[in-house]
């Protein structure tokens, strides 16, 4: 009879035991459904200031607002906003470009490369999306949507250019 409750109680420990590490092994599900976008950054860096450029439109507060800092070679040469009030419709469009090349899968799926080394003076493109719960994703940015952003960015600082903080004419 105490051999019999013996074997009752380790069979259920390892049954528990069993139980408790099949339970951590589980990954649990990640529900992306409940990330909304509410900014998109993009811009590129590089030891020549005139190969940089950065941009972010974000939805803030029911507004949406634009910072811009990029050079041209055409006028206007130079266009620095900061939290430039935009249209609704410019965010939408956004957006869709964000749905046209499925930028949010790439963006979280991304995993950068190791390089055996890092040369300092290398153009570097990034892009974040940040979402409502406060988060944010980058990752390089990627060439089959680069320059469809670039230029909707572009043109966004253009039409904007007026509400500039700086503009240089030169």
């Amino acid at each position: 009879m105490k051999r019999m409750v013996y074997i009752i109680i380790a069979v259920a420990a390892i049954a528990i035991t069993g139980a408790i590490v099949a339970g951590c092994a589980v990954n649990p599900t990640k529900n992306n459904e409940s990330k909304v976008i509410s900014g998109v950054s993009l811009s590129q860096q590089h030891s020549d200031f005139y190969y940089y450029y950065s941009f972010y439109l974000r939805e803030d507060s029911g507004k949406i607002l634009l910072d811009a800092d990029v050079r041209f070679d055409e006028e206007p040469y130079e266009v620095i906003l900061e939290g430039c009030e935009a249209e609704k419709a410019d965010f939408q469009n956004l957006l869709s470009i964000i749905e046209k090349y499925n930028v949010e899968d790439y963006v979280n799926k991304y995993k950068k490369k190791p390089l055996p080394f890092e040369a300092m003076d290398k153009t570097t493109m990034k892009t974040t999306l940040y979402y409502t719960d406060g988060s944010d994703k980058s990752a390089d940015t990627g060439e089959d949507y680069r320059q469809e952003l670039y230029d909707f960015f572009k043109k966004l600082a253009l039409d904007y250019h007026s509400k500039a903080v700086s503009a240089n004419f030169e």
